[in-house]
Formats: structure tokens, sequence, C-alpha cells
């Protein structure tokens, strides 16, 4: 009876064990199967931002540009010695003060952060750069922005309701009480206060701040583009 029950015990024992291995057995190939569909979801996402990230870089030179032509026009404005060679249009157009805005692509990171995926395995490193990017880097440049065009509103409220000096032409069809030839003389003689190019110098060296700042940025997001396609390929 003794040698039944022994051999019993080791045979339960036995069937423990071995329902134990098949449990890990089956957890191992559940995690694996499970790393492998997370793998190739994070192989698609990566695939997505680089498209994202392209597109961002194509919006950041738009702005970049934008800048530059307005930076070239207001510094041959300043330099000009005589407004009265220029149309009264093209010395309305002097005045104007522009936003800075870029539109970036964020909506494939929003599903890599929706997903519920929590182990990135070898692009563990790489998303959070992407982090990084999407809650640091992008809402910094935004803030910046936003001063930006705090200034421009500013700039643009004294031109239109703080000055006392020119009727603004919005359309021939409304009247103005000052003729064309009072009308240019009159802008012209604002476009020569300090305060009128204080207003342009101070835009010319925000704009100029602008493209530094964007062109820095521009750089960052093209080595995150060949980093991301390097991770993709290894």
């Amino acid at each position: 009876m003794e040698s039944k029950t022994s051999k019993y015990f080791k045979y339960a024992i036995g069937e423990i064990i071995l329902v134990v291995i098949g449990i890990l057995i089956a957890l191992s190939i559940n995690t694996w199967n499970e790393n492998r569909i997370n793998n190739g979801k994070l192989k698609t996402y990566i695939t997505d931002i680089i498209k994202d990230l392209k597109k961002d870089t194509l919006n950041i030179n738009i702005a970049i540009k934008q800048a530059e032509k307005r930076s070239r026009i207001t510094k041959s404005f300043l330099a000009l010695k005589d407004y009265n060679t220029l149309s009264r249009d093209s010395l309305e157009k002097s005045l104007e003060t522009f936003y800075s805005k870029v539109v970036f692509s964020k909506s494939t990171f929003a599903k890599i952060e929706n997903s519920g995926i929590t182990d990135f395995g070898d692009y563990e490193d790489l998303i959070e750069i992407y982090k990084t990017y999407y809650t640091i880097a992008i809402p910094d440049i935004i803030s910046f922005e936003g001063t930006h065009n705090r200034a421009v509103d500013i700039e643009d409220n004294y031109w239109r309701y703080e000055q006392k000096v020119y009727e603004f032409i919005y359309d021939d069809a409304l009247s103005s009480y000052q003729n064309k030839e009072e009308s240019k003389r009159n802008l012209i003689l604002l476009l020569k206060s300090p305060t009128a190019r204080n207003i342009l110098k101070i835009d010319y060296r925000r704009n100029r701040n602008t493209i530094k700042r964007l062109y820095n940025f521009n750089n960052n997001v093209i080595k995150l583009i060949d980093k991301s396609q390097k991770e993709l390929n290894d």
C-alpha cells in the first residue's frame, strides 16, 4: 500500500508539473504572438509617422519661405529714401505684418497612444523620441508662434485704430474723406514716423528669429525621419 501510495503521489506531482509547463508554454506562445502582432502594428505606425513628419517639414518650409519673403520686403522698404516712387497700394502693403502658423500632423501618434501597447520592444527608444517631439517640441513651437501672433495683433491694432493720420482704402466702393493725393501724402507721413518704422523693424527682427527657430526645428525633424527609417530597415 505504501509503495502504491508513493507511486500515486509521484504520478500526481508529475501531472501537476506537466500542467504547469503546459500553461507556461501557452503563456509564452501567447506573449510571443501578441508581441509579433504589436510589432507589426508598430511598424505600420512608424511608417505612417514618417509620412506625417515629411508633411511637417513641407509645412515648416512654407512658413520659413513666407518669413524670408516678408523680411526681404521689409528690409527693402526701410532702405527706401523716396516713398513717392511707390503706389498707394504698395505703400499700404508695406504695413502688413503676418501670422506664423505651422500645421503639424499628429493623428498617427494619437493612434499609438490609444493602441493599448505598453511594450514597444526594439522601438522603445524611438517611441520615447516621438513622445518628446509631439508633447514637448511641437507645443514649444506653437507657444513661440503664439507670442509672434499676439505681437502681430497689437501692431495691426495700431494701424487700424490708434494712428490718426491715414484712412485705409479697403474697397474702392467705400468713400473716403481723403482724396488720392492727400491719402498718399498722409500714408507717407505715417510710414516715416518713428512708431511705424519701429514696428516694421521689430517685425523684421521677429521674422528673422522665426526663420532661425523653424530652420533648426526642421533639421531636427529631418534627423528624426532618418532615424525612423533606419529603425524600420534594421
